[in-house]
């Protein structure tokens, strides 16, 4: 099988995840949500969800950068990293999800970087990020 077809085979895959978190919260199971994150981190960056978030987010964002991840695999790593802020936060654990929208807004501004096209939804949601960090931060 050609590399690009196993990369994106992946990158489904890797969407599928995010997916069935959002399922999982939205019916009430965030800990089933964190679960499929914890794998997916595993297979990713080699740290569990618990590790990442109490990792600072420079240390992080050097791992990702270290890995070296296309742009279609930061997105949806900074997906991934939103959804599981949003799975610790239906948790109750806010710590953890402020932890995590941090992660998440710093990979979109490392995608901007990456990705020089201009995306207006990529804005809305680093506008949105900023939004719920500053109120988790009061």
């Amino acid at each position: 099988m050609p590399k690009e077809d196993y990369l994106l085979k992946y990158l489904e895959k890797l969407g599928r995840v995010v997916a069935a978190m959002l399922g999982f919260r939205d019916k009430g199971f965030p800990e089933d949500a964190l679960r499929l994150a914890d794998e997916t981190y595993k297979e990713l960056l080699n740290f569990d969800s618990e590790e990442l978030a109490v990792m600072p987010v420079e240390k992080f964002i050097e791992i990702v950068l270290k890995a070296g991840y296309s742009s279609s695999y930061l997105e949806i790593l900074a997906q991934l990293a939103h959804e599981t802020a949003n799975s610790f936060e239906a948790k109750g654990n806010k710590e953890f999800a402020h932890s995590f929208f941090l992660k998440s807004l710093h990979l979109y501004y490392l995608l901007n970087e990456k990705d020089k096209t201009f995306s207006f939804e990529r804005e809305m949601i680093i506008s949105k990020l900023k939004e719920i960090i500053n109120l988790h931060s009061n």
